[in-house]
């Protein structure tokens, strides 16, 4: 995802739009940004009186835990991500299954390796080991 534009860039496309120094498209075309960028801040600016970025959106936090994952990888050796997606979602009804791709996500997130075998299959790997576990 892109970076928000600096503050000071910000600042004086704002000051530039209410100075009367010209339309919204001649002040995006001016600054090179664009021109609903200018709408935003401006309308901002007006409204809150302050034009730092925004926060970014979280989306849907994960279901998938550290214990979950290890409990499901017990049960299941040397499992690809599908089957592990498979043993997690076991028992599980329509809203509370999640998609291989979650599982790969939360595995990432936990520091487990997924890799690909020889035969083409997604294999889970083992927990990739820490900083303070390397240097100990």
């Amino acid at each position: 995802m892109a970076e928000s534009h600096p503050i000071e860039l910000r600042i004086r496309v704002v000051a530039a739009y209410e100075s009367g120094a010209g339309s919204y498209p001649s002040i995006a075309a001016r600054f090179r940004v664009g021109e609903a960028s200018v709408k935003r801040w401006v309308r901002l600016h007006r409204r809150k009186g302050d034009i730092t970025p925004q926060s970014k959106g979280g989306g849907t936090p994960s279901v998938v835990t550290l214990d979950e994952i290890e409990a499901a990888l017990t049960r299941v050796r040397d499992a690809t991500a599908g089957e592990l997606t498979a043993e997690f979602n076991r028992g599980r009804h329509r809203r509370r299954r999640i998609h291989v791709s979650s599982m790969k996500r939360a595995l990432h997130r936990h520091g487990y390796v997924v890799k690909k075998s020889a035969d083409g299959r997604w294999r889970v790997c083992g927990r990739t080991s820490s900083s303070s576990e390397r240097t100990s």
